[in-house]
């Protein structure tokens, strides 16, 4: 599915062109912006072709009414990708009581647009099925195998396989012999329940549902009044949002995820989840960058959290993003030994999909 903020901007920019090109020949000539869209084009630019101009070649060719279109962009060309939930922090660190309200407006304008283009790719998606659900769920109906799991997960599931030790030393005793058992026999553990934690506005979760299966949308559904979506950014850990906090003016806190988490309940069952026992995060799909940092900092530092395991995208046969995934975990924990002793190393993990000459 097409939902990555670069296919997003990509769409936008093909929408846009499509409107100015295919006008009816009584419009008017001299608005040249005047219209109340966030992004238009100049009207020069009717003789160019538009494969000779856009988003990524000549901001010059475009007016921007909203200013968050118009730093994404620029951004973009000074950093190569997209960050669209970085990028408005950025912005409202350096916002005041001047800027702050055009700049909440026109980021809802944003997450409009973006609702209506996952809107579409969603339906696009249910109508052309994809051959690759079936990888996806045999990754999340895998078993758990010991040795990927933590040191104290690892000691905390031999204790609970002894049933017979009557006194601490026979339980030491005991621990001892069935952590050496499960280690020589890479023990693999099937899990009694699967939380899928979606992160994208979209039911693809509803695809990989099965009976033993509970999934959050923690970010809430496309066009759901009751469990609306939550774009914006989610790091109480940076240094400047105490400044942020501290200004007591709540329009700068509009669009943090840790104040609309209190729109629904799907925060409280995430942490419900989390301390009913152990349990495995897989990553898949998630970058795991700082706009979700105060939620995964709260799972990755857990004290049930066995492991967290990536699946990873292989980009061509010598050449994958683990690390890259890795050093994003890494900012999401406070506590480093933890960081190396539950994020499960690249030789027990694979790739989300399987990699083939055409990927």
């Amino acid at each position: 599915m097409k939902t990555s903020y670069n296919n997003f901007i990509d769409d936008f920019e093909d929408e846009i062109k499509n409107k100015f090109h295919n006008r009816p020949l009584n419009h008017n000539e001299h608005d040249d912006g005047t219209d109340n869209t966030d992004v238009s084009i100049r009207e020069t630019y009717k003789y160019y072709s538009p494969s000779n101009y856009g988003f990524k070649k000549d901001l010059k060719a475009f007016i921007f009414k909203n200013i968050f279109f118009e730093y994404v962009l620029n951004r973009f060309k000074a950093v190569n990708y997209f960050d669209l939930e970085g990028f408005f922090y950025d912005m409202l660190k350096v916002a005041d009581v001047n800027t702050i309200a055009k700049l909440n407006s026109d980021f809802y304008s944003f997450i409009n647009h973006l609702e209506k283009y996952l809107t579409k790719v969603e339906n696009q998606f249910r109508e052309n099925d994809s051959n690759l659900l079936s990888q996806i769920s045999e990754h999340i109906n895998s078993p758990i195998l010991f040795n990927e799991l933590s040191q104290d997960a690892k000691r905390s599931l031999s204790r609970k396989y002894d049933a017979w030790s009557t006194n601490e030393a026979g339980r030491k005793i005991a621990m001892e012999r069935i952590y050496d058992d499960f280690k020589k026999a890479n023990k693999n553990f099937n899990s009694e329940t699967t939380l899928l934690l979606n992160f994208n506005y979209t039911e693809t979760a509803d695809l990989y549902k099965e009976e033993k299966t509970q999934i959050i949308n923690i970010h809430g559904k496309l066009n759901d009044i009751e469990n609306p979506i939550i774009f914006g950014y989610g790091d109480e850990l940076d240094s400047q949002y105490s400044v942020i906090e501290n200004m007591n003016d709540n329009r700068f806190l509009e669009h943090f995820k840790s104040i609309n988490y209190a729109k629904t309940d799907n925060y409280k069952q995430v942490l419900e989840y989390i301390d009913s026992d152990l349990f495995q995060i897989c990553i898949m799909g998630h970058s795991c960058g700082n706009t979700d940092r105060t939620l995964l900092n709260t799972i990755f530092e857990h004290n049930n959290c066995a492991s967290v395991k990536i699946y990873y995208y292989q980009k061509s046969i010598g050449e994958n993003n683990y690390l890259d995934i890795y050093k994003n975990i890494s900012r999401n924990f406070n506590n480093k030994a933890k960081l190396r002793d539950r994020v499960v190393n690249q030789s027990f993990c694979e790739p989300l999909i399987g990699f083939t000459e055409t990927n």
